[in-house]
């Protein structure tokens, strides 16, 4: 089984982070400030290429980003060419509560120096900025607290928002194979019922507050629960794309997004 970090471009990619002493925790960090999460491939019908080179050159080599299968496996490769041992995992997202959905997210535990830790760079509004020891607990990363416990069979991250205690998702750690994330890749860019289907969906979460535009609502939320909407002309869109998000669209796809907002 390969995961094809050999073809990663190991120095671009720590460039493209902003990290010239790569560990974990400064991977980790600098991903999550430095690539958005965005779904725009998925807006315009397309279905997300999950091999390192396409990933390079979508989320490196270009000033776009992904969402979180996307984020996870370059993350990944990362760790792999940087001889951190890391387990790829799948979650179901349980925010909002109801039936139990499927494992469409991905994330990862790895290890340093005998401890394990969960690293999770694509969760996109909320999600960690660092590696949390993987044991039940809670840790506090900028204004953010989160806690990771137990619900039956399953370990559940959560995030705590005006006081209350938010689920993320629950995971096991059963072994996943890149086919796993083909076919949770391919339902969650084509589903009628995937939260990532008709709608476009970027996110960017920093120490203090997250900012997403959610179709043409831009808010910006903190942990205390406050929250801020601003309905966006599709001017306006275009125009945070890049000055708030960091992404930068070609003429064809500024002009196909345009026609979808």
């Amino acid at each position: 089984m390969t995961w094809g970090a050999e073809e990663l471009d190991l120095d671009a990619y720590l460039r493209r982070i902003g990290v010239t002493e790569p560990t974990l925790k400064s991977v980790h960090a600098g991903h999550v400030a430095s690539i958005p999460f965005e779904n725009i491939e998925v807006v315009l019908g397309d279905i997300p290429k999950l091999d390192i080179p396409s990933l390079q050159a979508k989320m490196v080599d270009r000033d776009r980003g992904g969402y979180c299968f996307e984020h996870n496996l370059l993350y990944a490769a990362a760790l792999d060419r940087l001889g951190i041992p890391v387990q790829r995992l799948l979650a179901r997202p349980r925010i909002g509560g109801g039936p139990p959905r499927p494992r469409t997210h991905m994330m990862a535990v790895a290890e340093v120096d005998g401890r394990q830790w969960l690293t999770d760079v694509g969760w996109g509004g909320g999600g960690l900025l660092e590696p949390m020891p993987f044991e039940e607990g809670t840790m506090q990363q900028g204004a953010w607290t989160y806690r990771l416990t137990r619900v039956e069979e399953q370990w559940v991250l959560q995030s705590l928002t005006d006081g209350k205690w938010v689920d993320y998702y629950g995971f096991t750690t059963e072994r996943q194979y890149p086919v796993d994330y083909e076919v949770g890749n391919i339902y969650t860019a084509t589903a009628p019922t995937s939260h990532f289907v008709g709608r476009l969906v970027v996110q960017r979460t920093g120490p203090e507050f997250r900012q997403a535009l959610v179709g043409n609502e831009l808010v910006k939320a903190r942990p205390s629960g406050e929250i801020e909407k601003r309905t966006l002309t599709t001017d306006e869109v275009m125009d945070v794309l890049p000055g708030t998000f960091g992404i930068e669209l070609t003429d064809t796809e500024r002009d196909q997004l345009r026609d979808r907002i």
